[in-house]
């Protein structure tokens, strides 16, 4: 063998040897471990959806709303009898891709769900890239070690731990010279291993995730016999309306157990509707994150911006002794926040349907959007008109001047 000849070291075979393992069982387990997560998750939500069912006091439709309202995932509910025929049917089938859940009731009846069928082809690829970057930062930790045990070399190790450290603290840019390696073949090919593991972190932290669906509240339309409704008598009112929201629904739906979450949501919805009631509020709709209520329409009232406001401090108020009961034992508080939008429009005599209430309700919802958390937020023509009766402290949010209810005349309505 000539003097120029360089001679394999015997740790190198090995150490490919072992690379290559470490890769291979962590992409097999992590495929394992996505078939069986998504077994799970299936198996999961069905029992998730027998307990609502099973332990709800309310009847099939109203526990299918409620349920509907809450889980994006759920695209219908059908109840169908013991001879297959369909009794009652909420929710669409314009899902491209569903899954059919089937539970049985105790009256030999039939619950049939569809529930969006999981991405398990997306969800695998992603757990192969996610397993081969493990198995690449395993193998520099093992050549590595290797290096080390052989040779002993500082300078190159010093080199790839500094590295590691920078990765660890979220620099993807610099990459390591492998002619610093010398002429350790073994230390060359962690360099190497390295900069392609920085590679790939790269172009996955590019990728931006898809975007959630953005929720698109019901919106109120004008009635299809509008233009003989226009003919008839009308008078100027000025309607209130209140827009309550959850706040952080997304997050919560996702992350909070579906029958804790359901649980809560019907207690708090039943709870706000009876408040507000109770100021003469009219509820219009109950959308997922939302409680929309009309004061002054179809019925006339006195002082309604009074009354929105005072149903609207109590329902917070509520709320915050939900959260603080749900605090005392360990689970997540739930934060809330109130828009409340007011104008003056034109109601149909007859029915008292007012017309263009879908300006003020959108008003209220967009106060709402901008609305701090714990907060009733007015516009401020609104608070001009009953600053003589509550305490307020004004807030500019969106470039715009509102009012943050922070007190109550009692007595008043």
């Amino acid at each position: 063998m000539g003097p120029g000849t360089k001679m394999t070291k015997p740790g190198t075979g090995i150490s490919i040897l072992l690379v290559a393992v470490f890769v291979i069982l962590s992409v097999a387990i992590s495929l394992f471990s996505s078939y069986y997560f998504n077994s799970t998750v299936t198996e999961q939500k069905t029992q998730d959806l027998i307990k609502l069912f099973s332990n709800s006091n309310t009847g099939f439709q109203e526990t299918a709303e409620n349920i509907l309202n809450s889980r994006q995932d759920i695209y219908f509910i059908k109840l169908v009898d013991s001879e297959g025929v369909l009794q009652e049917s909420l929710g669409n089938e314009d899902g491209e891709s569903l899954e059919i859940l089937p539970i049985s009731t105790s009256e030999d009846s039939t619950i049939l769900i569809g529930l969006a069928a999981t991405d398990f082809k997306s969800l695998s690829i992603s757990t192969a890239i996610w397993s081969g970057l493990i198995g690449l930062v395993v193998s520099i930790i093992v050549l590595f070690l290797l290096s080390f045990l052989s040779n002993g070399k500082s300078d190159t190790i010093e080199k790839l731990i500094a590295g590691m450290k920078r990765v660890s603290r979220g620099d993807l840019a610099t990459k390591l010279d492998s002619s610093e390696a010398g002429d350790d073949v073994t230390m060359i090919r962690a360099f190497e291993t390295y900069n392609q593991m920085l590679d790939l972190l790269k172009r996955k932290a590019d990728v931006e995730p898809p975007e959630e669906p953005v929720f698109q509240p019901t919106l109120i339309e004008a009635d299809e016999n509008e233009e003989e409704e226009e003919e008839e008598e009308t008078k100027n009112r000025r309607v209130t309306v209140i827009v309550a929201k959850i706040a952080d629904f997304q997050d919560l739906s996702s992350t909070l157990d579906s029958s804790e979450f359901n649980a809560f949501l019907a207690d708090y919805r039943k709870s706000a509707s009876s408040i507000i009631s109770n100021y003469g509020g009219v509820i219009e709709a109950l959308m997922k994150d939302e409680i929309v209520a009309f004061f002054n329409a179809p019925e006339e009232q006195t002082n309604p911006e009074l009354r929105a406001i005072c149903s609207a401090v109590e329902v917070l108020q509520h709320l915050a002794t939900i959260t603080r009961e749900r605090k005392l034992e360990g689970k997540v508080a739930i934060s809330g926040k109130i828009g409340i939008g007011s104008k003056t429009l034109n109601v149909y005599g007859d029915n008292g349907v007012p017309q263009g209430i879908k300006a003020v309700t959108d008003s209220a919802r967009g106060i709402c959007d901008l609305a701090p958390i714990w907060r009733v937020i007015v516009s401020s023509d609104m608070y001009l008109s009953v600053s003589e009766y509550v305490e307020a402290r004004e807030l500019t949010l969106g470039g715009e001047s509102y009012y943050s209810i922070v007190g109550v005349e009692e007595g008043l309505v």
